[in-house]
């Protein structure tokens, strides 16, 4: 059709890709016809964009329920999903490259030249894809008995009528699902979604999100691991032949010199990248290094990539671990363990490198929680400048404390109430908590992190040690 007057029409290009398997082998070859969104006009082109996921950390939590309740996990990949979407707004985009030679050669016209296409279905590239997307697919799981989380949009939740238990949850990626439930309910699901979309049904997971998902019935375990991406990001930057190390990081960083000689900042963060998504997904011991070497993404020096090298030493010594989720009790969801049961439960180690930035002495809090296995990890270098050891410690188990909150709360929600267990090396800490004695100037950002953290303990929603 032709453009119409006072719109623009957006430009196309084609993507074309490589799907690989679990294994690292070619699976199949895609191409894509994307919409250049960037050159979308907010308020005309497109009005909201935000459409909720489930955090990789939910993923493994929702991996580590199945692991404890031995509940089978597969995994649903809707095929054109976008194009399965009606979009709102009207949406003009140019022809694909292909047109312009058909127009050399003479087969069409030269009215067609004029020509735009008008979409009425979404398309990868549009900003508001996402969300229409999401907005479809949560009617669509309402419309089979399902509800949302309120943790985490990403998540549903299918609750028996009768018991009142959840018998069946799914995680959203996108348009990858990851359904966790008994074979039969699984079975019955699959059959709702198909008369729905075209999907594609992968069976039992086995690869999902770049991460390589292997079962032990006999053990009731769920082993994650990426060792197919470790071995093709160790050669892209020659280290698939270099000796194994025992830490990720061995050296400590100096203030920078202005005098320093720096490397290619390209190359330095290509590689900061490729250690990042393993960090997120399967490696928590690396998530200290990787904050505190992705702080000089934009100006790195020639200590920093030394610096960097060791971790993928590191890499290529650890590339057959695997990080575990151990069950199992069997039963549905929302049957929860017995009272006093420690092994599973729902903890969280915390600490804080007090004045450990070498620049602006600023403090860093990391955390680790775990049920039955590492579930969520974070390492983060906080705006605030502690004046003491007790200020840092107060601020890492302040966030520790705001963290399992969500993830408590997200448990409850599937019907697996807990009481969170919070764990310090700091005994002062522990003891000024529980007795609420704040022990230092109250700094609001400080202060807030405390009292939050006493609050807790005093209602009983976490426990200390």
């Amino acid at each position: 059709m032709e453009l119409t007057e006072g719109r623009k029409a957006l430009p196309s290009h084609c993507v074309y890709q490589i799907k690989h398997d679990g294994a690292g082998n070619v699976q199949r070859f895609e191409d894509r016809l994307v919409c250049r969104g960037n050159h979308q006009i907010e308020g005309i082109d497109y009005q909201a964009t935000y459409g909720p996921t489930a955090r990789l950390g939910h993923v493994r939590l929702a991996l580590a329920i199945a692991a404890k309740y031995d509940l089978e996990i597969h995994q649903i990949d809707v095929c054109t999903a976008f194009l399965g979407v009606d979009l709102e707004e009207e949406i003009y985009m140019h022809p694909p490259q292909g047109y312009s030679r058909l127009l050399q050669t003479g087969r069409l016209t030269h009215m067609s030249r004029k020509m735009v296409l008008r979409w009425r279905k979404c398309l990868d590239g549009l900003k508001q894809s996402s969300h229409v997307l999401y907005g479809t697919s949560k009617d669509f799981m309402m419309s089979i008995g399902f509800v949302a989380s309120r943790v985490n949009g990403g998540l549903f939740a299918l609750h028996d009528k009768d018991q009142g238990i959840v018998i069946a949850t799914v995680s959203l990626y996108v348009h990858d699902l990851l359904i966790i439930a008994n074979e039969g309910l699984i079975g019955q699901m699959k059959d709702h979604m198909e008369r729905r979309n075209l999907m594609h049904d992968l069976g039992s997971v086995s690869f999902y999100l770049g991460m390589n998902i292997e079962r032990n019935r006999e053990h009731h375990m769920i082993d994650i691991h990426q060792r197919s991406y470790i071995r093709n990001i160790l050669p892209k930057f020659r280290m698939d032949e270099s000796r194994p190390v025992a830490t990720p990081m061995a050296m400590k960083l100096h203030r920078r010199k202005p005098e320093e000689e720096s490397c290619n900042p390209t190359i330095y963060q290509s590689m900061i990248g490729s250690l990042m998504y393993a960090m997120t997904a399967t490696w928590p011991d690396s998530a200290y290094a990787i904050t505190v070497l992705s702080r000089y993404n934009h100006d790195p020096r020639n200590e920093h990539m030394v610096a960097l090298l060791p971790m993928f030493r590191y890499l290529n010594g650890i590339k057959a671990w695997r990080l575990c989720f151990r069950g199992a009790l069997g039963g549905a969801l929302g049957e929860s363990t017995p009272r006093g049961e420690r092994d599973g439960a729902l903890t969280c180690y915390v600490d804080s490198d007090y004045a450990g930035c070498p620049d602006d002495y600023k403090l860093t809090s990391g955390l680790v929680i775990t049920i039955g296995g590492a579930v969520d990890w974070r390492s983060r270098k906080q705006k605030s400048t502690a004046q003491s050891t007790t200020l840092a410690e107060y601020y890492a188990f302040g966030v520790g404390c705001m963290r399992l909150t969500q993830i408590s709360h997200l448990l409850n929600e599937l019907g697996i109430p807990t009481i969170p267990h919070v764990s310090s090396d700091s005994q002062s800490l522990i003891v000024s908590i529980k007795n609420r004695i704040y022990r230092v100037t109250a700094v609001a950002h400080n202060a807030t992190k405390y009292y939050l953290a006493a609050d807790m303990a005093r209602d009983r929603e976490i426990e200390l040690s």
